[in-house]
């Protein structure tokens, strides 16, 4: 199971052993230890291991950006390929949602789709103001009660 960390709580210029670690972000010990194995620095390689506060966040600032997937106007995040996918045909049904969000009150949209390769249900989070965009990039089958003419 993969976790984001508050790395707010790490100090940048503390050294850190194993267990303080485990107990600062509530971690096993062993996923220290994997994280030494995939190349986490350690200050010394005598026992007990020391960490320096601003080489484990910058470690997991990596593992964090390794993770994240940038998506295209046109594709969704799906969670059971776990990539980024567009959807089948590229077909999609607007709802809105009728609630006001940023400063111009546009109203939030949740775009819905398929996934084209596992056929999940895939859907982003838009608002009105982009409904022109949305257009030229999907095939809106569904508006939703929206005025999309």
């Amino acid at each position: 199971m993969q976790k984001n960390y508050n790395l707010r709580l790490i100090k940048y210029r503390h050294s850190y052993t194993f267990e303080e670690i485990t107990k600062l972000l509530k971690v096993h010990q062993r996923t220290i230890q994997t994280w030494k194995n995939e190349g986490l620095n350690m200050i010394d390689s005598i026992k007990p291991y020391l960490v320096m506060g601003y080489d484990l966040k910058e470690f997991l600032n990596k593992k964090l950006q390794s993770r994240k997937i940038k998506l295209e106007s046109n594709q969704f995040y799906c969670t059971k390929c776990r990539q980024a996918v567009t959807s089948k045909n590229n077909q999609v049904k607007l709802i809105e949602t009728r609630k006001l969000i940023g400063n111009k009150n546009n109203q939030e949209l949740i775009i819905t789709g398929e996934c084209e390769k596992c056929g999940t249900k895939l859907n982003r989070f838009s608002h009105s103001g982009k409904l022109n965009e949305l257009k030229e990039n999907f095939n809106i089958l569904d508006f939703g009660g929206l005025d999309c003419e």
